[in-house]
């Protein structure tokens, strides 16, 4: 028995423990390997200790004595063994080495991202106190900050421009540290979280720059606005002296030309006021609102009250406006209360000379047109005597009042007015003397008119009545008809007479009365033309209606004789005489041819021919055919009695 087959179980012990140690280590590198490329983020202490790790156990990567020791050691134990184990031991050796083959370039790779990894933590290393830096200046730039005066600022700018400097003085070093990290970027192996610590770094950097800036241009800026402030304040209540010393001097002025000039001046001058107390007010208000952001809660107030004080004060640039506007009405109302003035001037010359032509007219005047002329220069002059109150009126409300000083012009103002309203009072005086001259007049000239009023329109109605003329009747009781109507036109026509002679009367009391003399002259003739044709138509009617009466008793009469003798005869008989009864018809014939002929002269008053001279005219002969016609309508009336 050889050395190997008789201490085979204690080789074959020693073997397996190499072997398993071989395996371990193994184990122990790839466990390693995925630590140490994570994706965790170590400080820089817990990656050393990981790369400290990983680099001890990559000291003998080769293992090449370790493996020669397995291979031979294996081959020699199992000479003796049978085949399958001797086949299961060298698959198991075989798969260590081929694993141990394997693992030999993931270790080289990893050593290199090793070696990048740890330059990458030492970088985030040094980038800490650079962020400690960089966030000291930041908060010094953002921390909140007051100023209750400039002194203050001042010292606030100071202090900000030492964290400008240290930031200029850093600036290459962070540049440098930016671009080292971008140059650490370019290796494919840099981790992910350099580019984070890159970019954390330059906004970092960017940010502080500008917060820093932005704090410096505030703190410049509340600066100014305290120069500012103090500049426009005193500048605002300057101006505002001066608008409230020009709202004063904006008087009245009592002169058409001057007054709108004055205006005009006094406008531009409040618009100059206003656009320079505004943008004034407005940089000042702008400056407080700048020093309000950094002003201590005590001071706010104060300040704020300085500003509105101005805004109080600028309430004078309304006031001028609506005294402007004021003035500018109170030009337009004298401009009227001058024209009015005028026109009553120019009006009392022009009623001056129409009382003068009433009073010694240049031709013969009626009273008649003497009363209406100063009725309507009364009438108007009691118009103007209104519109002289309006005036009057507008001088209380326009002028100055009872013990306020009156300037020489609005004095010559008031003194037209009234130099107005005495004209036209001793005017409206004399107008009534001369009116109560001629009352009586008045009362006649009206008592006259009163009088033709009645009469004329009856005048009218008679004379279209006459035109109209009578109408032929046809019936006795339409003759008695038409004869009440022609007396009835024919009293009517006496009654009117009247009337014009109670106006001709009163006109006749009249101082002068020529044209009334003339009007009723003419009215009598107008009415004896209508009166006569009434009287006319009176007579005719009259003498128709006795014809036509005595003709109707006539034929009452014969019908009652024929009827009496009828019943006094014995039948068969007849007391009536042929002879008698023969005249009696011979009568009626008579009479009724009379009737006819009234009838037709009737003609000659009807719408055709109604003239005076028409009725004058003979009347037409009665035609030979009308007795047969009598002695025709004599039986038939007998009959119908």
């Amino acid at each position: 028995m050889t050395f190997w087959q008789e201490n085979y179980g204690f080789i074959k012990e020693v073997y397996d423990t190499r072997y398993s140690k071989m395996v371990e280590w193994m184990d122990n590198v790839e466990m390693a390997i995925a630590k140490v490329c994570a994706s965790k983020v170590y400080t820089s202490a817990e990656f050393k200790r990981e790369k400290d790790n990983f680099q001890s156990l990559c000291k003998n990567l080769e293992r090449a004595e370790t493996k020669r020791w397995l291979t031979e050691t294996l081959e020699t134990l199992m000479k003796e063994r049978a085949a399958d184990e001797q086949k299961a031991e060298s698959v198991k050796l075989k798969a260590v080495m081929e694993r141990h083959k394997s693992l030999i370039p993931k270790i080289q790779e990893t050593l290199v991202k090793t070696e990048c990894y740890w330059k990458c933590y030492s970088y985030g290393d040094d980038l800490i106190p650079i962020f400690e830096f960089i966030d000291d200046l930041r908060n010094r730039s953002v921390k909140e900050l007051f100023s209750a005066n400039s002194e203050q600022t001042e010292e606030h700018i100071e202090k900000q421009d030492k964290v400008l400097n240290q930031l200029e003085n850093k600036r290459k070093m962070v540049m440098d540290f930016i671009s080292k990290g971008e140059k650490l970027m370019e290796d494919p192996s840099c981790p992910k979280f350099l580019e984070s610590h890159v970019k954390k770094l330059k906004e970092a950097w960017e940010d502080t720059n500008e917060k820093a800036q932005t704090r410096k241009k505030t703190l410049v800026d509340n600066m100014n606005s305290w120069e500012t402030f103090e500049e426009k304040k005193v500048e605002s209540h300057k101006q505002l002296d001066g608008a409230d010393a020009e709202f004063e001097a904006i008087k009245k002025i009592f002169d058409l030309k001057g007054g709108p000039q004055d205006y005009n001046m006094r406008m531009k001058t409040a618009s100059i006021f206003r656009s320079t107390i505004e943008e004034i007010f407005n940089t000042c208000s702008g400056a407080n609102d700048c020093l309000q952001l950094m002003l201590p809660d005590d001071k706010k107030s104060e300040i704020q009250d300085q500003i509105t004080e101005i805004k109080t004060r600028t309430e004078i640039l309304k006031k001028t406006d609506e005294r402007l506007e004021f003035i500018d009405d109170f030009n337009k109302r004298l401009n009227i209360f001058d024209q009015g003035v005028k026109d009553m001037e120019n009006w009392l010359g022009e009623g001056r000379k129409r009382l003068d032509l009433i009073k010694n007219p240049p031709e013969e005047m009626s009273p008649e047109d003497r009363v209406t002329k100063s009725m309507e220069l009364q009438e108007d002059i009691s118009k103007k005597s209104d519109f002289t109150k309006k005036l009057e009126q507008e001088k209380e409300d326009t002028f100055p009042k009872a013990g306020e000083k009156v300037s020489s012009d609005a004095k010559k103002f008031i003194e037209r007015l009234k130099g107005v309203r005495n004209t036209l009072n001793a005017l409206e005086e004399e107008a009534s003397e001369e009116c109560a001259k001629f009352s009586e007049d008045v009362k006649f000239w009206a008592e006259f008119q009163t009088g033709v009023k009645v009469f004329e329109p009856w005048m009218k109605n008679s004379e279209g009545r006459k035109i109209e003329g009578l109408r032929k009747p046809i019936s006795l009781v339409e003759a008695c008809e038409i004869l009440g109507d022609s007396k009835n036109l024919q009293d009517e026509a006496e009654a009117k007479l009247k009337v014009l002679e109670d106006a001709a009367a009163s006109a006749q009391k009249m101082t002068s009365h020529q044209e009334a003399d003339i009007k009723v002259v003419t009215f009598k003739e107008r009415w004896t033309v209508v009166h006569e044709c009434f009287k006319e138509w009176v007579a005719r009617m009259t003498t128709l209606v006795e014809c036509w009466n005595k003709l109707d008793g006539n034929v009452g009469e014969l019908s009652s004789w024929v009827a009496t003798k009828d019943s006094a005869a014995p039948e068969g008989g007849s007391e009536i005489s042929i002879e008698k009864l023969e005249t009696q018809l011979n009568t009626l014939k008579t009479m009724f041819a009379e009737k006819q002929k009234l009838v037709s002269d009737l003609e000659a008053y009807g719408p055709a021919g109604a003239t005076p001279a028409a009725a004058a005219a003979p009347a037409p002969e009665v035609d030979a055919s009308a007795a047969p016609a009598a002695e025709d309508a004599a039986p038939a009336e007998e009959a119908s009695s």
